[in-house]
């Protein structure tokens, strides 16, 4: 069997197969596998990862960093908020607070910071501050909710910013604070969303450190329990290309037994490699254009000013289109939210036809140059005990892969809504209170919430659909002990061989705790969520409501105070 060389990145035990391998032979019985922390008990519990946990204090501490302006005044709140020079150095430079030194990033990303991200963010503050209290003389033509609404497109970003810092990992915190390699760019750009997350498969050893991490947070070493097959199909799956990490026979397998651990990370790579992306790439563009676009279009279409008459009005126009460029990364964050949780949705749907006959087609999860092997099939027959509990443990850390990414793509989808509900806010403040402002606004405002909320729905929707699945499942295993159940009787009447009535029952009894495990765990204590809430389609239904009803507020808000514009398109109240 082929295997690809993978390097585990992980900061606390390093994922190996010489660990795997110690493992396996400290386990005596399949039970004793599903405890993972009582295999090493000669190992500290800090050394095996355990399920992440947001964290307040690192939130607020990135909240600053980001907000503050960089190079001048965020280094120094690093100096007070990490308690020393040194760690403050090291926190500037892996969080690119004032990138100088190539030991932690690239050089070439550090002249874009000082040439582009560094100068736009000085640039935006001052545009804002000059709109909000220059002399109204020298602005006439500017709108200043433009800006305010650019700037609010940078905060979100910021926000979003904050919320990956706080779903890092204590030790990931800790390690940002100390001297390359310990924390390199290299590891920045695996925890990236965008970059990283959204496609794995440029980074080796990144799906084989989150399996690791998933099973450390479940307490399972998946590679010392085995998945029992028909005999053909163990041998076919035995010589497919795998992982170092992950091998399909280990000391633990038998004949006709295949590695759990080898089943999951083929079922999640065989989803994660694809490029999802590029399908989203028309609908990622065209809603960047219509709202960099939109208010130039309608400006122009009034005969006023594109940028405004003086140098003045120029500047802080340039700065709400650059403002508009920056809502590019927020619909990308939110069509990668989408993108997620359609993965797990493909691993998981899987996961599901690997159980229910005739099973899945061997080409869905592997790559053969055989057309023979290609329509081949892979079922995994719950009727055997070994298969129930293998299978069982098999979600457990599926659900749990990736889990900080998770995390952070619900708490995404979560800022995104509420980005639109401040827009239609600040539609209904203008409107009712009669400030000045131009039409163009009232555009822009109404692009934004139909972009932001449509990608934030979408994403939405897909989360439903992931957690409608466990209801699936569970309606599935159900059935399956009815089935069960009927037979052992009826092998109980004919006096039938008690090997076959023995795992049937043992079989029963494993499937009845599964589905009280799928209840509780995925249904109850840690469901797919959306701003708190379980992921269910009363979820769409209270987001659209609000941004309907406030839409239809401001509406109202038109026809009761009676707006009217100009032929340049001002209201002047």
């Amino acid at each position: 069997m082929n295997t690809k060389h993978t390097e585990s990145k992980l900061l606390t035990r390093q994922a190996s197969k010489e660990e795997n391998d110690l493992l396996i032979s400290r386990i005596d019985s399949t039970y004793e596998a599903a405890k993972l922390r009582n295999t090493l008990y000669d190992k500290s519990p800090e050394n095996f990862h355990t399920p992440v946990e947001f964290s307040w204090s690192a939130f607020w501490k990135t909240f600053i960093y980001e907000n503050l302006p960089p190079v001048f005044f965020s280094p120094i709140a690093a100096i007070f908020l990490e308690g020393s020079l040194s760690r403050a150095w090291h926190v500037s430079q892996n969080r690119n607070l004032c990138a100088l030194s190539t030991q932690h990033n690239p050089l070439l990303a550090i002249i874009i910071s000082w040439l582009i991200v560094y100068p736009g963010s000085w640039l935006m503050t001052i545009a804002l501050f000059l709109a909000l209290f220059t002399d109204n003389q020298l602005i006439q033509n500017i709108d200043t909710f433009q800006i305010c609404l650019a700037y609010l497109c940078l905060v979100m970003r910021r926000l979003i910013i904050s919320a990956k810092y706080g779903f890092f990992r204590p030790e990931e915190l800790e390690r940002l604070c100390h001297p390359a390699p310990e924390w390199s760019n290299d590891k920045t750009q695996r925890k990236f969303i965008g970059q990283g997350w959204s496609n794995p498969e440029k980074f080796p050893g990144l799906i084989e450190d989150e399996m690791t991490s998933a099973m450390d947070e479940n307490d399972i070493c998946l590679h010392g329990i085995p998945i029992e097959v028909d005999e053909s199909v163990a041998e076919l799956i035995s010589k497919q290309k795998g992982s170092d990490i992950f091998s399909a026979k280990t000391s633990a397998t038998k004949e006709k037994e295949i590695s759990s651990a080898f089943f999951l990370f083929n079922i999640i790579r065989s989803v994660y490699k694809k490029d999802f992306v590029s399908g989203f790439r028309l609908v990622l563009y065209s809603t960047m254009l219509a709202i960099i676009f939109t208010p130039l279009l309608i400006k122009f279409v009034y005969g006023v000013y594109l940028f405004g008459d003086n140098a003045l009005e120029k500047f802080i126009s340039s700065m709400s289109i650059f403002g508009f460029v920056i809502c590019f990364q927020l619909f990308f964050f939110g069509l990668v939210c989408a993108i997620d949780f359609q993965r797990r949705i493909e691993t998981t749907k899987k996961l599901g036809e690997l159980v229910r006959f005739p099973g899945i087609k061997f080409s869905s999860l592997f790559e053969s140059k055989d057309d023979t092997n290609n329509n081949s099939r892979i079922f995994i027959d719950l009727q055997k005990r070994v298969n129930v509990f293998a299978w069982m443990n098999i979600r457990n850390v599926l659900r749990s892969f990736g889990e900080s990414y998770l995390y952070r793509i619900e708490s995404y989808t979560a800022i995104l809504v509420f980005y639109s509900l401040f827009c239609v806010g600040i539609l209904n403040l203008i409107v009712w209170t009669e400030m000045r402002h131009h039409i163009s606004t009232i555009y822009l405002i109404v692009a934004i919430i139909v972009c932001i909320s449509g990608i934030s729905i979408y994403s939405i929707f897909k989360a439903i659909k992931l957690q409608s699945l466990s209801q699936k499942h569970r309606d599935f295993v159900r059935n399956e002990i009815f089935i069960i159940e009927e037979e052992i009787c009826e092998l109980e009447e004919e006096n039938a061989n008690n090997d076959r009535l023995n795992d049937l029952k043992s079989s029963k009894n494993l499937l009845t705790q599964v589905d009280a495990n799928i209840n509780y765990k995925e249904l109850i204590y840690k469901p797919t969520t959306i701003m708190g809430y379980s992921a269910n389609p009363g979820v769409i239904g209270s987001v659209l409501g609000l941004v309907l009803t406030g839409c239809l507020f401001a509406v109202q808000g038109f026809v009761s105070t009676g707006i009217e514009y100009d032929t340049a398109g001002w209201f002047n109240f």
